[in-house]
C-alpha cells in the first residue's frame, strides 16, 4: 500500500509512534521547533493535511487519510499531538480508530461550530477557491499570534507566511469545509484514548474556557492552560514541549 499522504519521519527507528498533525494552512513544517524534543524519545510522523491528495471536505475524510497512512507504515498504535484543525482531526481519528490512539493531544482546537463560525469557514473556503491564498493570509498570522510575537520575531512568522502562501487552494477550502460541519463536542463522552486538552490564554480563534468545557466532558481528560496564543508552540514552546512529554510519558 503506497502512502497516502506527505509525511516526514523523525526520531528512533522502534520508538514509540508519535504523529503530528498542524492547523489548516500550515504544513509540517509548522512543528520543527518542537522536533528535537520529541524525536528523543519518539518515532515522530509529521503528515501533510493539505497536499495534493489531500481534499476531503469532512472532518472523519480527514482522519481516514491519516489512518491509511498509518496502515501504509504499519503503524498499529500511535500517540497523536494535533494543533487546532490538526487536534479535530485528532479527535475525530479516535472516535473512528479507539484501539489505533496510545494517547492524544489537542491543542487549541474548536471542536463544535454554530451557525456563525460554519458560514465563515465557508466563505473563507470560497474566497480562496476564488482569489487563492493571499487574502486569508494577515488575517490568519493577526488570529495566530500575539502582537509582541509578530513584532519581535519575523523570521518565524515570516516562514508560516510561506507556508500558507504554499498551502494548495484546493486542500484549504476542502479542509475549511470539514471544520464548517463540524460538530464533535457530543461525542465526546465516547473518547476512550487518555487525552490532554491544550488552551492558549492569549487564543484569539478558540478560547480558553472552550477548550476547558470540552475536557469536562471527555472521560479522564486533562486540561492545561499555558500563556500564549493559538499557534502556542511557537510562542511557548518550552511549556507545550514539558506538558507533552510528562502526558506522553504516562501512557
Amino acid at each position: 500500500m503506497s502512502p497516502t499522504l506527505e509525511h516526514a519521519l523523525h526520531g528512533p527507528d522502534g520508538a514509540p509512534w508519535l504523529t503530528l498533525s498542524h492547523p489548516i494552512g500550515a504544513d509540517l513544517r509548522i512543528w520543527d521547533a518542537l522536533l528535537p524534543a520529541l524525536s528523543r524519545n519518539y518515532r515522530v510522523l509529521a503528515v501533510n493535511t493539505h497536499g495534493k491528495t489531500g481534499t476531503h471536505d469532512t472532518m472523519d475524510g480527514l482522519a481516514a487519510q491519516v489512518q491509511q497512512l498509518w496502515q501504509a507504515l504499519g503503524i498499529e498504535r500511535s500517540h497523536f499531538l494535533g494543533l487546532s484543525l490538526g487536534g479535530c482531526i485528532g479527535v475525530a481519528l479516535a472516535l473512528r480508530a479507539p484501539k489505533s490512539l496510545q494517547s492524544l493531544v489537542v491543542a487549541c482546537s474548536r471542536l463544535e461550530m454554530d451557525a456563525a463560525a460554519s458560514s465563515m469557514w465557508q466563505q473563507r473556503a470560497t474566497l480562496v477557491e476564488q482569489q487563492g491564498m493571499a487574502p486569508v493570509v494577515a488575517p490568519t498570522l493577526e488570529r495566530w499570534f500575539t502582537p509582541t510575537f509578530l513584532a519581535r520575531q519575523p523570521a518565524v512568522v515570516e516562514d508560516v507566511r510561506q507556508q500558507l502562501l504554499a498551502c494548495p487552494p484546493r486542500g484549504y477550502a476542502a479542509s475549511a469545509r470539514a471544520l464548517a460541519g463540524l460538530h464533535l463536542q457530543d461525542r465526546l463522552g465516547q473518547l476512550q484514548a487518555p487525552a490532554l486538552y491544550l488552551a492558549g490564554l492569549d487564543d484569539q480563534a478558540v478560547p480558553a474556557s472552550q477548550i476547558e468545557r470540552y475536557a469536562r466532558l471527555t472521560p479522564g481528560a486533562r486540561y492545561a492552560a499555558l500563556a500564549g496564543p493559538h499557534i502556542l508552540h511557537l510562542e511557548n514552546p518550552d511549556g507545550v514541549s514539558g506538558q507533552v512529554q510528562d502526558f506522553l510519558a504516562q501512557h
